[in-house]
């Protein structure tokens, strides 16, 4: 009875996403935008929470310039958001999606 009661519960949660930009400039041309997204089920904030954490740990490791990183809560409720580099300058440039 209790496991029908949470899946039933779940089924009203949001989903949640990790959406990594990554923009790549080269003088001269328009801005490129690199678009990662990787998706979790109904309810998993918490997965999706630790895996926005492995990739916020590992993108300041390596240390990829005008990059941003988000967790987003439904279709774009945005969670948590880290920016390496100057992204909403970039952004303003005319970018285009690669």
């Amino acid at each position: 009875m209790k496991k029908a009661w949470a899946n039933f519960v779940k089924t009203f949660q949001p989903k949640y996403s990790v959406v990594v930009n990554m923009y790549h400039v080269v003088p001269g041309t328009p801005v490129k935008k690199h678009a990662h997204k990787h998706e979790f089920g109904k309810g998993e904030l918490d997965e999706a929470s630790i895996f926005f954490h492995k990739v916020v740990k590992k993108h300041s490791q390596l240390g990829f310039p005008n990059t941003e990183v988000q967790l987003i809560k439904g279709k774009k409720t945005v969670v948590q958001a880290k920016n390496y580099g100057p992204v909403e300058l970039v952004k303003g440039l005319n970018v285009q999606s690669a």
